[in-house]
């Protein structure tokens, strides 16, 4: 399974450089709305013909709907693997949907044996692609300093990724899997912690307090 890994992030150049070329080719990108509907397509199945021929005994998929993870799916006889696919605007830093907190480990990571990210920089402005980067996922997820774990939006709790300032400095938070893990359950906490003490507390009884404490 190791070698599985460090074989398909061997590719990162190799996919850099030729979904870029491939991007390059369509021209002017227009709206947010065509970036997702063809420069998105045109990546996963730039991806999906380079692993195809890497991996030529392995089932490689790509969903039809853009709401369905992950964008590739790798079925190997030792594992599966995931390659997610996202677009971001230059003009800010990148808050797209990544996870989420409570159902990570559970539809996440007890189910890919890895997961990878290929995020893709545009300018909304002049409507001009400008850089591709690809890694393992964990190393796109920001650090979140009140809760010293993953970056998430407290509401939802959906993961979010670091700053473009972070990712064209190669800052990276989880290095390991162990700190990942450790970084998601901090986050976990801290978040039912906040939602706790700032949403139900306040509209319990006593009585209910008392019942709450006897879960514990």
């Amino acid at each position: 399974m190791s070698n599985i890994i460090e074989r398909i992030s061997g590719l990162k150049a190799e996919f850099i450089t030729k979904v870029s070329e491939k991007i390059v080719c369509v021209g002017e990108l227009q709206s947010y709305e065509i970036v997702w509907k063809q420069i998105q397509d045109i990546a996963a199945i730039e991806i999906k013909t380079i692993l195809k021929h890497e991996f030529p005994e392995c089932t490689i998929s790509i969903p039809q709907s853009k709401s369905t993870y992950p964008d590739i799916k790798m079925e190997l006889n030792d594992g599966l693997y995931a390659i997610d696919i996202k677009c971001a605007e230059l003009q800010k830093d990148p808050w797209y949907d990544m996870a989420r907190l409570d159902t990570i480990f559970e539809k996440r990571l007890d189910v890919y044996d890895e997961e990878w990210e290929f995020l893709i920089k545009y300018d909304s402005q002049t409507a001009e692609f400008k850089q591709a980067y690809f890694g393992l996922f964990r190393e796109f997820v920001g650090y979140r300093e009140d809760s010293d774990g993953v970056k998430y939006r407290p509401y939802d709790g959906k993961v979010r990724p670091k700053t473009w300032a972070e990712i064209d400095d190669n800052t990276v938070y989880w290095d390991t899997k162990e700190k990942y893990h450790e970084g998601i359950i901090k986050s976990q906490k801290h978040r039912w912690k906040e939602n706790i003490t700032k949403y139900l507390v306040p509209i319990l009884s006593d009585e209910e307090k008392e019942d709450f404490k006897a879960l514990f």
